[in-house]
């Protein structure tokens, strides 16, 4: 019960590293507020079992590359869940193609969702919780922000400004009791490799120490350390639980 009676808001919670990181927060006591993207199935699978563990959960279907809707999704949450103690931006999509195919409608969908989200989403909690004098925000860029990417050009600027992001806020907020940390996952089994090429999939894996993809439970206990009272001396820091590809 490390998060025994917090309110946390995760983005992107129905599945995914998100949604690992919903259930075990709620195991671990928290009420929890998470949006997603019409994946009504996951999301009512997710909110099912954080109801049967007692806790409160409001899930929001909501398209957070608006800024309008990045304000919904806190306001509501405030209004039903209450305050977040803790923050989690995870949302995220990822286009796989060459540099010289991007479109500038991939790019600014790329930007919308996994930035100009984590920016406004995260400065309305933080107003929040500059009144309490606590919090906890941790980001979710990815290990590609030290290694890169090929044919994920945009998804690494948008990652790599995330990473940037975290430090500078956690500077600022740190005086107020406030947390600000990333993590930067390694691959995970997620429905984001859906489509890509078998071949590709298995030639990521070979260069991974320990041969396979992360499961998403596996990744939800860094979370829980960043959130919890064990992660009181973490600042700005990025924690990347890759399997040994990216050693930081």
């Amino acid at each position: 019960m490390k998060l025994n009676n917090k309110t946390a808001l995760i983005t992107g919670g129905s599945r995914g590293i998100g949604g690992a990181i919903a259930k075990l927060f709620a195991k671990e006591g928290a009420n929890i507020s998470f949006c997603h993207l019409n994946d009504e199935n996951n999301a009512k699978n997710t909110k099912d079992y954080i109801n049967s563990l007692g806790r409160k959960c409001l899930a929001q279907n909501l398209d957070i590359s608006s800024r309008e809707n990045c304000d919904l999704l806190v306001s509501k949450t405030l209004e039903e869940i209450g305050v977040p103690d803790i923050l989690v931006n995870n949302a995220g999509i990822i286009y796989a193609r060459p540099f010289e195919k991007a479109t500038e409608e991939e790019f600014d969908k790329i930007i919308n969702v996994l930035l100009k989200s984590t920016f406004f989403i995260t400065q309305n909690c933080y107003k929040e919780m500059l009144k309490n004098k606590s919090g906890k925000i941790i980001n979710i860029s990815s290990q590609l922000v030290f290694s890169g990417g090929p044919n994920r050009t945009d998804y690494c600027a948008a990652k790599g400004g995330i990473f940037a992001f975290t430090r500078a806020l956690a500077l600022e907020a740190v005086k107020y009791n406030i947390h600000v940390n990333n993590i930067a996952p390694g691959v995970a089994q997620t429905d984001l490799l859906n489509g890509i090429d078998q071949k590709v999939l298995d030639d990521a894996k070979e260069i991974i120490p320990m041969n396979r993809f992360a499961d998403p439970n596996e990744i939800a206990p860094t979370a829980l350390l960043l959130a919890s009272d064990d992660g009181s001396f973490y600042c700005g820091a990025t924690l990347s639980p890759n399997g040994g590809e990216v050693m930081v």
